[in-house]
């Protein structure tokens, strides 16, 4: 998998990322999905083509992107890194 870059496309914080296989893009998701439990703060996620995954975030209850979206955009940065 490649380095993650976040961009903000119509109002929301969002980033696309490519995997190597079908099982590499869900054992991402899955650690992102534990990230979002524990914060109570959950993307929109899209798979594309098998192997790309668009994650989007944005606070729908404040209508933009706060600092939960922040933080939980650098828990996701986190696990390429480990």
């Amino acid at each position: 998998m490649e380095n993650i870059n976040w961009e903000t496309v119509n109002g929301k914080l969002v980033t696309n990322l490519k995997f190597k296989s079908q099982t590499e893009l869900v054992e991402f998701l899955l650690k992102v999905a534990h990230f979002a439990d524990e914060m109570n703060h959950h993307p929109d996620c899209k798979i594309h083509k098998a192997f790309q995954l668009e994650i989007s975030l944005f606070t729908h209850d404040k209508n933009e992107i706060t600092d939960l979206d922040y933080q939980l955009a650098g828990k996701i940065d986190s696990i390429i890194t480990k």
